[in-house]
């Protein structure tokens, strides 16, 4: 039903493409410039490593070839503040998560250096640093990072925050859902969205179900009635522009900062009582940053990605995402009830859960929009 369960198949043909006959993950032999670059920074107290990094990154031509799955509008702002920092021009490869990772994987089996530095969804950041594509980053912007948020060879830049969408005046205080639960109420049918890519979410609430008392047959019929109140539509973004102009009425998952940042410009919608508070558990799922270890570039991709765990945090709360460190004045995670993503079992997961969400979906009618 999906274009994401193709990307999986050739993922898994451009992994072992990538992987050594043993099973080993192998990469393109990194350019001895990238490797020498990385250890003298890494080598060097952590309080004179930016200034190596600025010094060395001088010499590289002032150019940041970054590839990420931010939108146009959230891209192109981090990419000019980096650029006022540190005078550096980056040129930005803007695509989905699954193209990132499929660009970035061809161009190193091509042994060819494209992307210094990567910004994009978690999944496919796992599957970078399983490949063997990232390079270590030891610099002491970490310290900010929970240890939630460091990864092999990756840290969290920014949290998605799962958690549905209303627009208010169609879904009166009072009738808007408090649990994930009521998305199953008889009062939501035809009322209710599910975007056709949220398998993610779909395998942490049912194991979050499962993990909190309810039995398999409990969660497969409330998953049932969920998709009978439902239609299907495609792409966060387009669905909150269907929700505010009152063509939807409530989604079953959105990302909260796509709501808010809907809400501050005008639009009658919020994933928040009227109380402020939501009860509703709140999965985090975190992007992140890496740097290649063929960067072309290889001292700037240090610099971005030190920046973009530091001021950068600042310039993502401007731009109303919610950061991955605690940044004075962020007040994304406000009235939210947060609960632990599943990283590790999503990470592992061969795309059975796609498919299960694929079955889920199957028969539930489009939004025609």
């Amino acid at each position: 039903m999906r274009a994401r369960n193709t990307t999986l198949a050739v993922t898994g043909v451009l992994v072992a493409a990538v992987t050594a006959g043993c099973g080993s993950p192998v990469t393109t032999a990194a350019p001895a410039k990238a490797d020498g670059t990385y250890a003298q920074i890494a080598a060097l107290p952590k309080d004179q490593q930016v200034a190596k990094a600025r010094e060395l990154a001088a010499k590289e031509g002032k150019t940041l070839s970054l590839y990420t799955s931010m939108t146009a509008d959230i891209a192109t702002p981090v990419a000019q503040a980096f650029e006022k920092k540190y005078g550096i021009h980056v040129s930005v490869f803007r695509g989905n998560s699954e193209t990132v990772l499929q660009r970035t994987m061809q161009e190193s089996q091509a042994g060819k250096a494209g992307a210094d530095a990567v910004e994009t969804n978690f999944l496919e950041m796992t599957v970078l640093s399983g490949t063997g594509l990232l390079a270590d980053f030891n610099g002491s912007a970490l310290d900010k990072v929970e240890s939630a948020g460091k990864f092999d060879h990756w840290t969290a830049s920014r949290l998605n925050v799962f958690q549905p969408a209303w627009n208010t005046n169609l879904i009166k205080p009072g009738e808007e859902p408090h649990s994930w639960e009521d998305l199953a109420l008889p009062r939501y049918k035809g009322k209710l969205t599910l975007e056709v890519s949220d398998s993610d979410w779909f395998e942490n609430l049912t194991k979050y179900w499962l993990d909190h008392g309810k039995t398999q047959a409990q969660v497969d019929s409330l998953w049932k009635a969920i998709a009978a109140n439902a239609k299907v539509s495609k792409g966060h973004t387009t669905m909150m522009q269907f929700l505010a102009a009152g063509q939807q009425p409530l989604e079953a998952m959105n990302y909260t900062y796509i709501t808010d940042r809907a809400a501050q410009k005008g639009a009658p919608v919020t994933h928040l009582p009227k109380s402020g508070v939501s009860k509703i558990p709140a999965f985090a799922r975190p992007n992140g940053v890496g740097m290649l270890k063929n960067a072309k570039h290889p001292a700037t991709a240090w610099l971005f990605y030190d920046w973009l765990l530091t001021d950068g945090q600042k310039e993502l709360v401007e731009l109303g995402l919610t950061p991955s460190t605690k940044v004075p004045g962020d007040d994304s995670l406000r009235g939210l009830t947060l609960v632990p993503f599943d990283v590790k079992g999503l990470s592992k997961d061969d795309g059975s859960w796609d498919k299960k969400y694929d079955a889920l979906l199957r028969g539930v009618a489009g939004s025609g929009k």
